[in-house]
């Protein structure tokens, strides 16, 4: 399974450690899905620690740890990989999530079948009308039979 995790999957790993954290506790271990993302996602992600810090209490070095040992687990993809295809999901796309999506038809156009991981719900819904398939964390885990 190729699954595209947006930045707030992984905040949500972060702030909440729950369903988010346990699918990628459980990928850890099983390595049944290939995470990929754009390399911004680590970016944007790091971005936010010190909003994390505050909503968790939980120290930043314990974050980045973290966020490290969930990052082992993604292949960053530089932007030059899927550039052709920013155009057009600028166009599709919500704003800030078009390279998620570019990275999907970039994926697309090589035979593979991503999926988008996100809880945004803008994002999910943009992806119901486009040839990409997107999935909430919990539609991911009950599809795993993890919960």
């Amino acid at each position: 399974m190729l699954v595209i995790p947006d930045a707030n999957s992984i905040i949500s790993a972060l702030i909440k450690k729950g369903k988010a954290l346990e699918l990628f506790e459980w990928n850890d271990f099983s390595k049944e899905i290939k995470f990929v993302a754009p390399e911004n996602l680590s970016i944007e992600v790091r971005n936010n620690l010190s909003l994390i810090v505050k909503k968790t209490g939980v120290s930043e070095t314990e974050l980045v740890e973290l966020l490290n040992k969930i990052e082992s687990q993604i292949e960053f993809i530089p932007a030059s990989k899927f550039e052709k295809f920013l155009p057009s999901a600028i166009k599709i796309s919500p704003p800030n999530d078009f390279p998620y999506i570019a990275l999907a038809l970039s994926l697309q156009s090589k035979g593979k079948l991503p999926i988008i991981l996100s809880n945004d719900k803008d994002l999910l819904k943009s992806l119901s009308d486009l040839p990409i398939r997107g999935v909430s964390i919990h539609s991911l885990l009950l599809q795993l039979k993890l919960i």
